[in-house]
């Protein structure tokens, strides 16, 4: 599946905002499946949507982590089991 730079663009715009695979695909009406599929290889439409969702992903974090060291209890739980999750995935955690 190609798509052109200003497809690739919402896509990844539409995966800050955390809209899903699926109606992406409708928004760019491209087949669903084809488009689910080609996020499962690498290239640049899996790039764009991992782009756009991790910035988003990384804002909240920070604004997570930003609250906890403010004293917020419910962030600081959250952060924790972040902490936890990472110390799982690595060996020396």
């Amino acid at each position: 599946m190609n798509l052109t730079q200003e497809q690739l663009k919402i896509v990844k715009e539409m995966a800050y905002r955390l809209i899903s695979p699926e109606l992406i695909a409708i928004n760019l009406e491209v087949d669903v499946y084809d488009f689910k599929m080609t996020l499962e290889a690498d290239g640049p439409i899996r790039n764009a949507f991992f782009s756009g969702y991790l910035q988003q992903l990384i804002e909240t974090r920070d604004a997570l982590i930003k609250s906890a060291h403010n004293g917020s209890n419910p962030a600081q739980l959250e952060l924790l089991k972040f902490i936890r999750d990472l110390n799982r995935q690595m060996k020396y955690g």
